[in-house]
């Protein structure tokens, strides 16, 4: 709790809302359940401050809140983490607990530093305070509710002073109306794919990113469009590797959940090379002993190119006996478009 900071651009909705939200109890319930899982920023107003620093009753102040959900289960989650700044940018950590719809408790402290009789006191004051959070607005996306805004309670009953030097009586508490800044969204779900034609295999790489909130990626799910894989069609890992059972195009999928509970799917196709398929025409050049031979090959899934033997591309002769191992290979091998060749 300190020096004031203000925020224009929710000041004047503040006003004597959050003076209405101190009215309640710390454990009044909120308007719904809904996860509170992003960061609020908070507009705030004193109530109380004895003994406080820098601090008067009625004095408006600013701060982010950082919640991460816990134990959670759609649009509820059994506790928060909380990171709460303070002045002069200092933050803290606590843990608040449900306690009733949409409402959340807990507990922390703080030190700080204290003069006394010319000797500094680095923790020479403890600050013991209690924190309440209702959800006052639930927004839902892809079916689980967040909380779009909040309200909290901070109240300090004492502050424990270890120096010689007695402080008195000191303590305070604030309210305040947050708003999600921003309210989470689902994540971009994105992979690379590196192929290996050799044996048909392919590494797949999840460069999906966080949505709005920066909620964590916790669960990926592979398919990889190849039933005749068997169990190896699905993979959860980061970095996947899939061998396809046979040449072909597939539609490799992935779908990736945060720690919201929200997912994102994508898709691409994947080709599996297959080798290209060997074939060649001949055909006689008139009465003569000459045959030109042209290659009609064609090339595998995925349309590589395929590369042909180095035996001599224009025409030539050989005897018959010479020619035999060129003949015996065309049904397997590739050869250049159109060598012509006279038979003796």
């Amino acid at each position: 709790m300190t020096a004031p900071v203000r925020h224009v651009a929710m000041g004047l909705l503040f006003g004597a809302a959050v003076l209405a939200a101190g009215a309640g109890s710390a454990r009044a319930a909120g308007v719904a359940d809904a996860r509170i899982s992003t960061t609020y920023v908070m507009q705030g107003r004193i109530v109380t401050a004895v003994r406080v620093r820098g601090e008067h009753p009625g004095q408006s102040i600013t701060r982010r809140w950082t919640f991460t959900g816990q134990q959670c289960a759609a649009s509820v989650c059994a506790r928060l983490s909380l990171r709460r700044e303070r002045s002069a940018h200092r933050f803290d950590r606590l843990t608040l607990s449900r306690v009733g719809l949409g409402s959340y408790a807990g507990s922390g402290s703080f030190t700080s530093a204290l003069r006394c009789r010319g000797r500094r006191y680095p923790r020479g004051l403890v600050v013991p305070y209690t924190v309440s959070v209702q959800v006052t607005q639930a927004v839902p996306v892809e079916g689980i509710a967040f909380a779009g805004q909040i309200s909290a309670v901070y109240t300090n009953r004492r502050r424990i002073d270890h120096t010689r030097c007695p402080l008195g009586p000191s303590h305070d508490s604030a309210q305040y109306l947050g708003a999600a800044a921003p309210l989470p969204s689902p994540p971009a779900a994105a992979f690379r794919v590196s192929l290996h034609p050799a044996n048909d295999s392919a590494t797949l790489t999840d460069t999906s990113t966080a949505g709005a909130g920066g909620a964590p990626i916790v669960s990926r799910a592979w398919q990889f469009g190849d039933p005749a894989s068997g169990a190896a069609n699905t993979s959860a890992a980061r970095r996947a590797q899939h061998s396809f059972s046979a040449p072909g195009v597939y539609q490799v999928t992935l779908m990736v959940t945060d720690a919201n509970g929200l997912s994102a799917t994508t898709m691409q196709s994947v080709t599996a090379a297959g080798p290209p398929t060997a074939a060649f025409t001949a055909a006689q050049v008139g009465t003569s002993t000459v045959f030109a031979f042209r290659d009609a090959s064609q090339p595998g899934i995925g349309g590589a190119s395929a590369s042909r033997s180095t035996l001599p591309a224009t025409a030539g002769s050989c005897s018959t006996v010479a020619c035999w191992p060129w003949l015996r290979q065309v049904s397997s091998t590739i050869f250049p478009s159109t060598p012509n060749w006279s038979l003796n």
